[in-house]
């Protein structure tokens, strides 16, 4: 099992895996991930690929999972951290595993993975958000290291759907 960047050859595996992950939610009676399932996705992974901002996830030359990784944070970033760009800052969105690998750690070791991505091009923290409302989510990344920053809630902050939580890994603490 192996990490390494995405990129335009990936699009059709990155796009099924998030599109399978999107209907899986939506059969759980969610509605996140919504705008995969509309193909409102598909030119942001594009342009993720392009940029070098996925990273893949592959057992045996399989790809099994992605996720985005970038450092310049976009308007959703802003809204939630409430800050500018921060040097050797990482945001990590769009974190997938294949639907038929589940039950296999590759979530927890894809995160560790990441975390050793960034840690190798000296990034000092990883910054991710995911809805308060996901009790699975909430329990998941603080058992691999992420620790709670916060709470934004939905009433505070016209853009958001929901209340979200917030969570940073903090390398240079290791």
């Amino acid at each position: 099992m192996h990490v390494r960047l995405g990129n335009l050859e990936d699009l059709k595996q990155t796009d099924d895996i998030l599109k399978d992950v999107a209907k899986k939610l939506k059969n759980k009676g969610s509605m996140q991930w919504s705008e995969i399932l509309d193909g409102k996705e598909t030119p942001v992974l594009i342009a993720r690929l392009k940029q070098k901002e996925v990273i893949i996830l592959e057992d045996e030359q399989e790809i099994i999972g992605l996720a985005y990784i970038y450092q310049d944070p976009d308007t959703w970033d802003k809204s939630l951290w409430h800050d500018e760009k921060i040097r050797d800052v990482y945001y990590l969105h769009k974190v997938a595993i294949k639907n038929n690998a589940n039950g296999k750690n590759y979530g927890q070791l894809f995160l560790k993975e990441i975390i050793n991505w960034v840690k190798r091009l000296s990034g000092t923290q990883i910054r991710l958000d995911c809805k308060a409302d996901i009790s699975y989510l909430n329990q998941f990344y603080p058992s691999v290291g992420f620790e709670f920053v916060g709470l934004r809630k939905q009433s505070d902050h016209k853009e958001l759907n929901s209340d979200f939580n917030l969570y940073s890994y903090n390398i240079s603490q290791e």
